[in-house]
């Protein structure tokens, strides 16, 4: 029975982390405003962005700390404007923060505030409690293992949801709208409770592969305003100060409630809870509730229909979302039939348009290079030909409509200065026929054709973060506002003759609304119990289909469309409940009172800081242990490392330094490290010692293609090293100067959420070492991974090919990256080949977990079987290893945060081990690095 904590040098990871290492191209001058509270750096030309940041930092750091702390700490912020993305973070190690510039279209889910002060506000929360977190134990662990020792002991003692939680409360306390006063943020929530549901708090913690489970930011909002409204302002700042010092070892942030509040963490959310339901559960049952019927059975994977069309008589068109498949775009006709017309692949926002026979649509493009800077390109599916086209060149995006007789399209299009237009491309040729005048900045979100095409009619966003609708006159330029600026966020418009249906969070929950053209009156069309996302209109039949959320998914409701029947609202009114319009003692809307001063501007160099050191960080690569000291400067374009690691095989240790620059088109590495007692078998396998020293420079470059259904990646490096050996003179060559050559390319297709692996794939790996004087050397590996579907939609087959080759002599060998026929010892050999099939498939989903420890997500198996050929050449023996088996994995989280998936095999060996004979083998998968990954 062994224990294997291996991890591939040439793991694969498709997950995109917060940060990009060498992200931007060196052509970006940077900028900085230097301040006693904060760095606020950003590209040339973005001053007015980063004074803003810069005055409503300070003056949060000046009045916003009651509800915290007062511990002090200045913070860098860094301002990405080349990104598509929308989104910001606050991390430790190295302690900085990043906001990606540009905003979300879906007013819906993260409101329509001006993005810079809706970052601001939350980001520098985070920045607060990561500084008022250092106290007790982990300003212990802060000091013995750097600012990740303090990350990794304070999420521990605080969990995800309050980080989350407490800076959407700050968010919604000091500005006029905030997530707290959307609808939509609590559509999860509001879901389980009409549905009769109450999740034990370890399953809201943990998600589900087969439940909707609302994630952390709610769950936060909820439990955060709980516990102000019950024990006021500072009662999370007490809580948290004992959870961070650890009074109460075991479940700190639990220990802390029930010593305040009588309840424990589950207790406490039972409680929240038990306040809240009542009053979803009473709104929904009121007796003016719209009546709709729901136009698909319920299916089991949780399955959502998002947007929309009419496609002519009972015919429709919708964006299918189920967790089992990739997204794809359907017609569905009445009696359910569902037909796949086309699928978007990588999109920044998922909205498509219909209209007459064409989908369009916003892909995802990437710059080769440079992380940092991505795009969008416009795709048009035709249904009379049945292909998709692109029509426009690699720009910047977002939510297109197409005309009636696809020639134009109409689409949001954004700079890296953020300034926002609507530009008509024409359908044919691509070329921008006309950008629409927006003197006043608006954000457009969701443009839509009006009946005659000659106009557009668009929810927009002030400055301020105030919406309305807008039409907008494709001749003139001249816009005409429908309705109000306010602070009720507004949806996607659908246009149906003199009436414009959208829809907004004017209620308690998002609800479908109209207003009509010509006296600009605005009406009530649904009045349900949970959020409408979207509409389509079939004027022929009176109808309306909208899609509502339910904790199954998004799903389509069809109701009269009984125009007689509507109520009128005030345009400019808010109806929403007391708990939606909550009051916190934290000052109020704050974004008025901030100053807007003129602050000192100075050059940022990239190399600046360039070793920053920060952090002690373990690594548990089995056969190798070790602890490095790890720098990272703030713009990610150095890194560097020193350390100490263990090989337990051969039983030496080594002492490495590195340094790596990120910042051009190759990015360049430098290093040296000293082995001391390394130990192998020479060719006559006689054991033999030596210390080594090695000095390194490499070159690498890793490049990005991925596009449609396809993330594609290719790095190609090398690296010179040259490698003195002190070894007894009785071997020859001791100096030692090779080359290491490697080649990566990964191309996988999208998978869906409980799909374990793609559906297609190749993974390749190629790394060629050879000595270039002195000491002869050589060895050859390659590995190919192929992905396919398995014989049910959540089943993978997974074939794998890896070839390595050494030269004869055995002066020397390099680093050993082949994965063996399982159940076997290394065998001796200088040529091997591997021949592997893996057929993966989940087993059981149990949502369970005991103690707040350890939960269970899913259960699988792989049935795997390996054929492996060995040669020795010297005597040109030939050994044959096969083997076939069965893995049991665990995917998990570990203390309701970590995910952690680990395992046991068990080999049946056809030919017996050479080294111990063994004929079944077990081992146990517990890739331990897999907890520093994070």
């Amino acid at each position: 029975m062994r224990i294997l904590a291996t991890i591939s040098l040439f793991a694969l990871s498709l997950s995109l982390s917060a940060q990009q290492f060498g992200g931007n191209p060196p052509s970006l001058k940077w900028q900085q405003i230097n301040t006693d509270t904060v760095r606020v750096i950003f590209p040339k030309g973005m001053t007015p962005q980063g004074e803003r940041v810069a005055n409503i930092v300070h003056y949060l750091n000046r009045y916003t700390r009651t509800s915290i702390g007062p511990l002090e700490r200045k913070v860098n912020m860094v301002l990405q404007n080349q990104t598509m993305q929308s989104n910001g973070y606050v991390q430790l190690g190295p302690f900085r923060s990043e906001f990606y510039l540009t905003p979300s279209p879906s007013s819906l889910d993260l409101g329509s505030l001006n993005w810079i002060e809706q970052l601001s506000v939350h980001e520098y929360r985070h920045v607060l409690q990561n500084m008022n977190f250092r106290q007790g134990l982990s300003k212990v662990f802060s000091i013995l293992g750097g600012q990740l020792g303090q990350a990794a002991i304070t999420n521990i003692a605080v969990p995800n949801w309050f980080w989350e939680g407490d800076a959407v409360v700050m968010e919604t306390a000091l500005t006029p709208q905030g997530r707290g006063r959307l609808p939509g943020f609590f559509d999860g929530f509001r879901g389980l409770s009409l549905a009769g549901k109450q999740y034990a708090y370890m399953k809201i913690r943990n998600g589900s592969y087969v439940d909707y489970v609302p994630d952390h930011y709610p769950l936060g909002y909820l439990m955060a305003t709980y516990g102000r409204t019950h024990y006021g302002q500072t009662f999370w700042k007490d809580v948290t100060t004992d959870a961070v010092r650890f009074r109460g070892l075991f479940y700190p942030m639990s220990h802390s409630l029930k010593k305040r509040t009588g309840k424990n963490v589950t207790g406490f959310y039972h409680a929240m809870l038990a306040e809240y339901q009542p009053l979803w559960n009473n709104y929904a049952a009121r007796p003016d509730t719209t009546p709709a019927v729901a136009m698909l059975p319920v299916a089991k994977p949780v399955t959502n229909y998002k947007y929309v069309y009419s496609a002519g008589d009972n015919e429709w068109i919708v964006l299918k979302n189920a967790w089992n498949k990739v997204p794809g775009i359907y017609q569905l006709n009445a009696a359910g039939e569902e037909h796949l017309l086309v699928r978007p692949g990588i999109v920044y926002d998922d909205f498509f348009s219909y209209r007459n026979g064409r989908i369009v649509w916003a892909a995802a493009r990437f710059d080769a290079r440079w992380g940092w800077k991505d795009f969008s390109v416009i795709r048009i599916w035709d249904n009379a030909t049945g292909r998709t086209k692109t029509i426009s060149p690699r720009g910047k995006f977002f939510s297109p409509d197409i005309s009636a007789n696809g020639q134009q399209v109409i689409a949001v299009a954004t700079t890296p200065a953020m300034q926002y237009h609507l530009q008509l491309i024409n359908a044919q040729t691509g070329t921008i026929e006309k950008e629409l005048p927006n003197p006043e900045n608006w954000y457009y979100t969701y443009p839509r054709f009006a009946s005659n095409d000659q106009a557009v009619i668009s929810a927009v966003r002030n400055t301020k973060g105030e919406m309305a609708l807008v039409q907008q006159s494709l001749t003139t330029g001249e816009s005409t506002v429908l309705t109000p600026f306010s602070f009720t966020v507004i949806g996607t418009p659908a246009v149906s003759g003199d009436t414009v249906y959208f829809t907004s969070g004017y209620k308690d929950v998002n609800n479908v609304y109209a207003i009509t053209l010509a006296d600009k009156k605005t009406y009530e069309v649904t009045d349900r119990g949970n959020s409408a996302l979207h509409m389509a209109i079939d004027a022929q039949k009176d109808s309306l289909i909208f899609s509502e959320f339910t904790i199954k998914g998004y799903k389509l409701y069809h109701a009269a469309l009984n125009t007689s029947s509507w109520k009128e609202v005030p345009a400019s009114g808010d109806g929403r409940s007391a708990w939606l319009q909550p009051h916190f003692k934290e000052g109020g809307d704050i974004l008025d009172v901030v100053p807007h001063d003129s602050l000192p501007v100075k050059k940022y160099r990239q190399l600046t800081h360039p070793f920053n050191f920060h952090s002690w960080v373990p690594s548990f690569n089995d056969p190798d242990y070790g602890i490095s000291l790890i720098g990272e400067n703030i713009l990610s374009t150095t890194s560097t490392s020193i350390g100490y690691t263990y090989n337990r095989n051969e039983g030496y240790s080594d002492i490495a330094a590195g340094f790596t620059f990120g910042g051009w088109f190759p990015v360049l590495s430098v290093g040296a490290d000293y082995a001391i007692n390394r130990n192998g078998l020479d060719q006559n396998r006689q054991r033999v010692y030596w210390n080594e020293a090695t000095a390194h420079v490499g070159i690498s470059v890793p490049l990005n293609f991925s596009g449609g259904l396809y993330s594609r990646s290719l790095s190609v490096g090398s690296n010179y090293n040259i490698r003195h050996r002190y070894l007894d003179s009785k071997y020859k060559g001791n100096d030692l100067q090779f080359l290491s050559n490697t080649l990566i390319f990964s191309n996988q297709r999208m998978k869906a959420t409980q799909n374990i692996f793609t559906h297609f794939g190749q993974y390749l790996a190629v790394q060629y070492n050879t000595s270039v004087n002195g000491l002869y050397a050589e060895q050859l590996y390659a590995r190919l991974d192929q992905y396919l579907p398995g014989l049910w939609q959540n089943h993978n087959l997974v074939l794998q090919a890896a070839y390595q080759q050494r030269d004869k002599s055995f002066n020397y060998s390099f680093s050993d990256n082949f994965v063996y026929a399982r159940g076997y010892n290394t065998p001796f050999y200088t040529r091997i080949y591997k021949l592997g099939a893996n057929y993966h498939l989940p087993l059981a989903y149990p949502d369970w977990g005991f103690a707040q420890i350890l939960y269970f997500n899913r259960i699988r198996a792989n049935l795997f079987y390996d054929y492996s050929m060995a040669n020795y050449a010297p005597q040109n023996i030939n050994t044959r290893y096969t083997s076939a088996g069965t893995e049991l994995y665990f995917d998990t989280r570990i203390g309701n945060a970590l995910p952690f998936t680990f395992g046991v095999r068990f080999s049946h060996l056809f030919d017996q081990d050479p080294v111990d004979n063994a004929q079944n083998r077990v081992d146990f998968i517990i890739p331990i690095q897999q907890l520093f990954n994070y």
